[in-house]
């Protein structure tokens, strides 16, 4: 039986990961969050976590001897961006990250294979650029500097031997996350449209990012991978692909000013323009299957 724990396992992609791995009966899944998760297995356990305090002495039993780790823990990033929020998002990301990779140190808390979440975000604001794996951070903002000192807390794990893989993830499409809170605009015949319209907005369906995680917790991956659809849609796409769906007749731009109104600094982070595609993917056995944005939007709509 293969122990595979998921921290932040209770939420929106942690779910559908643990969901997942069932399938398999050799699977043995752990939960670990500040909540329990939002269905029960008899081959799921669940240990009550907060990673923004260490691990200390405790023995844990039911983190021993782990398979692997799929590290998601962290405070939502949507929000309006007060002092407190910003901190919460950072110390659960990159303190939380610390904290779980100090664990490793434990010969029998030591898992074969460690995959932490990350976020495109950490490229920043580039307009104009194609980006992979390779390419700097540029014209950035918090989000991305939270990212470059999470990502580097990931990949201590690779000083315990531990082969770790960090996956920036684009934005998430799936029942609920973002498209509910875009397609909640959506009213009366009218949508919104984010800023220009213009600007990159690399993307992901849920079901193909579950069976990219699953990937690396079995193969020697790359050490960063770019969780996208590897397709080129705008901000203008999005919207109106969620537009075929309603029957949207008419669309109104939300510029940054208007953002900022309500999310403050959240604004500049929800248009930044981002090319974003992986070339990573090509040295894994995965391909996304799910690359129609219409397609998708209205499999995720219709079920709601």
């Amino acid at each position: 039986m293969k122990k595979i724990i998921i921290t932040g396992g209770s939420g929106f992609l942690g779910t559908q990961i643990a969901q997942k791995l069932l399938e398999d009966q050799n699977n043995h899944i752990v939960v670990m969050d500040i909540a329990p998760p939002r269905f029960s297995h008899k081959r799921m356990t669940f240990v009550q976590k907060n990673l923004l305090e260490p691990f200390g002495d405790d023995k844990y039993p039911e983190l021993q001897n782990p398979h692997a780790v799929i590290h998601l823990s962290g405070k939502s990033i949507y929000g309006r961006f007060t002092k407190k929020h910003k901190q919460l998002v950072y110390d659960t990301r990159v303190l939380g990250t610390r904290h779980l990779v100090d664990l490793f140190a434990r010969d029998d808390c030591r898992p074969e294979y460690f995959t932490s979440a990350s976020a495109v975000g950490f490229y920043g604001d580039q307009p104009g650029v194609t980006l992979d794996e390779d390419s700097a951070r540029s014209n950035y903002y918090f989000l991305s500097d939270v990212v470059h000192a999470w990502e580097a807390e990931a990949l201590r794990a690779e000083e315990f031997g531990v082969q770790t893989t960090c996956i920036r993830n684009g934005h998430i499409i799936g029942q609920g996350g973002i498209l509910a809170e875009v397609g909640k605009t959506f009213t009366f015949g009218v949508g919104g449209i984010l800023g220009t319209g213009r600007e990159y907005m690399p993307w992901i369906d849920v079901r193909d990012l579950v069976d990219l995680y699953i990937l690396t917790t079995n193969q020697v991956t790359p050490v960063i991978i770019n969780g996208v659809s590897n397709t080129t849609e705008t901000q203008g796409d999005f919207s109106r692909a969620i537009g075929k769906t309603k029957n949207t007749k008419f669309y109104m731009h939300v510029y940054e000013w208007m953002l900022w109104l309500k999310f403050g600094g959240f604004a500049q982070e929800m248009l930044v323009d981002q090319k974003v595609l992986s070339k990573n993917l090509e040295k894994t056995d995965f391909k996304p299957k799910y690359t129609d944005i219409i397609q998708v939007i209205r499999f995720y709509l219709q079920k709601t």
